[in-house]
């Protein structure tokens, strides 16, 4: 148990889901800057990346899934520390990294951990999504996984960012 008081954790919950809703919901990645410390470090699927990086990345997902919506649960706080798990469900109608649209919805899930300061900015974070389930779901990678699938996602890949 906790000696912080109940709104101050009830308000580090709701923080993804601001989040989501500035940058998703109103297509504004420049919240990135209020919400992310000058400082902030990202770290994920184990690359970092600075906020530069980080907005050019969600820039890309709103070219590829502008309807994208996320949902989060459960989220887990902790101190200065956040913690949970995230659903994005969004349809392919744009060129997302490279690959043309598929006008096909897909339903992806990630977990992330991140670290506030006093004023509720993140310093860092750290999360994983499941990329591949992505590429299945668009018809890139193949629903079961082997040597000869792992070919074919690769011919796949080639053959769609053109």
């Amino acid at each position: 148990m906790t000696d912080e008081p109940t709104d101050t954790i009830e308000a580090r919950r709701q923080l993804p889901q601001q989040w989501a809703e500035e940058v998703h919901g109103n297509h504004d990645v420049s919240f990135i800057d209020e919400y992310h410390a000058s400082d902030w470090v990202g770290h994920f699927d184990g690359k970092e990346l600075t906020n530069s990086e980080y907005k050019e990345m969600q820039r890309e997902l709103i070219r590829g899934f502008p309807d994208a919506e996320f949902s989060f649960g459960p989220v887990v706080v902790e101190g200065d520390t956040v913690a949970g798990h995230w659903l994005m469900t969004g349809t392919h109608t744009g060129e997302f990294v490279g690959l043309q649209p598929t006008d096909r919805t897909v339903r992806v899930t990630g977990t992330f951990v991140t670290r506030y300061d006093e004023d509720g900015r993140a310093l860092e974070t750290w999360e994983n999504i499941d990329q591949f389930g992505m590429l299945q779901q668009l018809g890139i990678a193949p629903e079961q996984f082997t040597l000869g699938g792992l070919a074919r996602t690769l011919v796949n890949l080639v053959k769609s960012s053109r």
